[in-house]
């Protein structure tokens, strides 16, 4: 009987088959006689040894440290009009301050501290 059967029951659907376990086996006709006198659990460190690979020479881990360039025009006007915003609205509040900023260093100055809190 294979690993399909006819379902005879409800409680039948329920159960799954379990697979075969796999024994790796040496192949006889193979020059290479790597596997010779290993057992299984000797094949498969060997296995995993072998086909391990670093986390760090992967290219998702590799593209994490550098940011790639867009050649796209629209690309860079959007780079170009998203930094004048961020830079315009820095400038404009630095620019509402301007006032207050020459007011306290005149009072700094002269030593006038009543200049402080004269309104305009």
């Amino acid at each position: 009987m294979g690993i399909f059967a006819l379902v005879s029951s409800p409680s039948d659907a329920l159960t799954t088959p379990k697979p075969s376990r796999i024994y790796i086996m040496p192949c006889m006709c193979v020059i290479n006689k790597t596997w010779i006198n290993m057992t299984q659990e000797q094949i498969i460190e060997y296995l995993v040894n072998q086909l391990t690979i670093s986390k760090n020479s992967t290219s998702l881990s590799r593209n994490k440290l550098i940011s790639l360039s867009d050649p796209r025009q629209s690309a860079t006007v959007i780079g170009f009009v998203g930094t004048a915003l961020v830079v315009g609205v820095f400038a404009f509040v630095f620019y509402l301050d301007i006032p207050i900023l020459i007011r306290h260093l005149r009072a700094a100055v002269t030593g006038q501290r009543e200049l402080l809190w004269k309104r305009n």
